[in-house]
C-alpha cells in the first residue's frame, strides 16, 4: 500500500493511545478521503458514504487498543470498512419495481415520472462515458465481488494487501478478482457497452 506509511502510522497510533487529540486528527486526516471513497463506490450514494466512514472511525478509534501492530494499519482499517460496507449492503438489500403494469386502486395505469439525471451527450467525452458504464457495472455487481475490485482498482491494493485486508488466502483473491472481472466482461457484452 504505497499511499499509506506504516512506520508513520505506527507513530500516530502511539500517540493515539496515549490519547492525544492531534494524533486521531491526524490519523482521520490521512486516512478520511481513502475511506469515504471506498464506502462511496460500495454504496453509490454520498449520505450513506459519509455515515458509513464516520462509523468505520468510530469502530476504528475504539478498537485501536485491539490494534495488532504486526500488520499495516492500513489493511487493518480498509478490512473494518469493507466488512461494515458489506454488513450495510446486506441490511439494506434494495427493494426493486417494476414498472411494466402498474394500476393504482381505482385500475387506472400509474404513469412513472423518472429523471433524467444523465449528464447532456454533447458535454460528455467518450471517455468518461465509457468510466460511467463501468462503475455502474461495478455497482452491479455482489458486494464481496465488488469490494475486492475497487480494493484492487479503486485504491490500488496488491492482491497480499487485499488478502491481509479481507482475511482471505492469497488464492482466493486471485480467483476472485478473476470471477468479477469475468463477470464485468459478461455484463458489458449484455448491456451492449463499448469501453
Amino acid at each position: 500500500m504505497a499511499m499509506f506509511d506504516k512506520h508513520e502510522d505506527l507513530k500516530v497510533i502511539k500517540r493515539c493511545k496515549r490519547g492525544e487529540e492531534a494524533a486521531f486528527a491526524e490519523l482521520l486526516g490521512r486516512y478520511r478521503g481513502a475511506i469515504y471513497g471506498l464506502c462511496f463506490r460500495m454504496t453509490r450514494k454520498s449520505e450513506d458514504a459519509r455515515d458509513l466512514a464516520q462509523e468505520v472511525f468510530i469502530k476504528v478509534f475504539s478498537l485501536l487498543d485491539r490494534y495488532d501492530e504486526t500488520y499495516a494499519f492500513s489493511s487493518w482499517i480498509f478490512r473494518i470498512a469493507t466488512n461494515h460496507c458489506i454488513d450495510h449492503l446486506r441490511r439494506n438489500r434494495m427493494r426493486f419495481l417494476s414498472l411494466d403494469g402498474h394500476t393504482d386502486k381505482d385500475g387506472d395505469e400509474i404513469e412513472f415520472q423518472l429523471p433524467d439525471k444523465g449528464p447532456e451527450p454533447d458535454t460528455i467525452l467518450e471517455r468518461s462515458e465509457a468510466m460511467m458504464r463501468l462503475e455502474e457495472v461495478v455497482a452491479d455487481l455482489p458486494p464481496h465481488y465488488r469490494s475486492i475490485i475497487l480494493l484492487r482498482h479503486d485504491q490500488d491494493l496488491s492482491y497480499e494487501d487485499i488478502a491481509t485486508v479481507l482475511d482471505l488466502p492469497l488464492g482466493t483473491v486471485k480467483a476472485r478478482i478473476h470471477r468479477a472481472r469475468n463477470m464485468i466482461t459478461k455484463i458489458l457484452a449484455e448491456r451492449e457497452y463499448h469501453i
